[in-house]
């Protein structure tokens, strides 16, 4: 991956290792590099040796530099203790120019806090709030393990007070529900975190909504909303909300439908009625919003999910024109209130299974061309 590209998390925590921990920290590291996340951590022994370390090992494995993706804050060795470390030796940077030297405690969380995107925390000391505190004022998330108890297990501590000022100081980029995600068990990997970090760092939409605004609003906007749920919501874009103020509302269409692997198009009861003032349907002008979006998810290769809503059929081929067509050869989903927990599951698991299949595919060529760069 691109250096210019890459986001970099702050993994911090307890010095006292326990297996326990120390799986924790192997697991993200290795997430983390598979990813393409860049790391910045400490010099310390515990969390920060072994994150690294799993860290360093799996960009090997993948054939990439660590200077390009590696940080690590180093006090010194003679200086490990001030961060509530033991005086052992941490990880050895294999490079000079991933080490960041610093004199003091204080100037080490400013570089942390500046030199990172999202920050994890897995245990951690006294000074875990003060640093997740840093991290949210900078607008930037922050993730504390609530399940690693022990010692210094202070990210459950962490955790408990971030939820207590929820309403004042949210995380950033991430809802109340979404951060209470943290606390299920990882039954595979490293659970919700790997999700809780693309959807919070994603610089471009992996999922786009198609709707007209005057069919089905509302079903647009809740079918959204759980989406953003669950993928978060830089990876969801609905132009009624995700186009920035001052841009121009095509380019900020077109650069979502370039960047998305998957299109949900939603159909109402009025998505194909007649146009205004009796002139013909507005799916047949080719200036219509609506009839470009589905044209150039067809023609870029998308996955599209049509979603019926509100009472609505499938228009008869009759009722489109030629250009539009090819939608009726993709399954469609009926949705309706009865039915819509387990059909927003089923959605959100087969949009899961297309980008997966996008970065087995990016990782593929990663490994056939330039190792590392996508």
């Amino acid at each position: 991956m691109s250096d210019s590209r890459r986001k970099f998390v702050l993994v911090i925590g307890t010095g006292w290792v326990t297996p326990a921990k120390r799986r924790v920290a192997r697991m993200i590291g290795t997430t983390l590099a598979e990813a393409g996340f860049g790391l910045v951590t400490g010099n310390s022994t515990g969390i920060d040796y072994w994150v690294a370390d799993s860290f360093c090992a799996a960009l090997a494995e993948r054939g990439e530099s660590p200077p390009g993706a590696f940080r690590q804050i180093s006090l010194g060795w003679a200086r490990i203790f001030e961060r509530g470390g033991l005086p052992l030796p941490g990880y050895a940077a294999p490079a000079e120019e991933c080490l960041v030297s610093v004199a003091d405690v204080e100037a080490w969380k400013r570089e942390a806090v500046v030199r990172c995107d999202a920050a994890v925390m897995v245990g951690g000391g006294r000074g875990a709030l003060d640093i997740a505190r840093r991290v949210i004022e900078q607008g930037k998330p922050v993730f504390p393990l609530p399940f690693m108890g022990g010692l210094t297990g202070n990210s459950d501590y962490v955790f408990q007070e971030i939820l207590k000022t929820w309403d004042g100081h949210p995380v950033p980029g991430v809802s109340r529900s979404q951060f209470l995600r943290l606390a299920e068990p990882w039954v595979s990997g490293t659970g919700q975190l790997l999700n809780l970090l693309r959807g919070t760092l994603a610089e471009a939409p992996d999922v786009f909504i198609s709707y007209r605004r005057n069919d089905a609003p509302a079903a647009s906007g809740r079918i959204a909303h759980d989406l953003a749920e669950h993928f978060g919501e830089r990876r969801v874009f609905l132009d009624i909300s995700d186009i920035a103020p001052s841009s121009a509302w095509d380019e900020s269409i077109a650069g979502a439908l370039q960047a998305s692997k998957a299109g949900v198009i939603v159909i109402g009861r009025s998505w194909v009625s007649a146009g205004a003032d009796g002139r013909p349907p507005r799916l047949h002008d080719p200036a219509d919003v609506v009839r470009g979006e589905i044209i150039a998810l067809i023609e870029q290769r998308k996955a599209i999910f049509p979603l019926l809503v509100e009472g609505a059929g499938l228009p008869d081929e009759s009722q489109l024109p030629e250009a539009l067509r090819t939608l009726l050869r993709f399954q469609a989903t009926t949705i309706d209130n009865g039915s819509w927990g387990p059909t927003m599951s089923l959605l959100i698991r087969e949009i899961e299974a297309v980008i997966g299949h996008h970065q087995e595919a990016r990782r593929a060529e990663s490994d056939r061309g330039g190792k590392g760069e996508v």
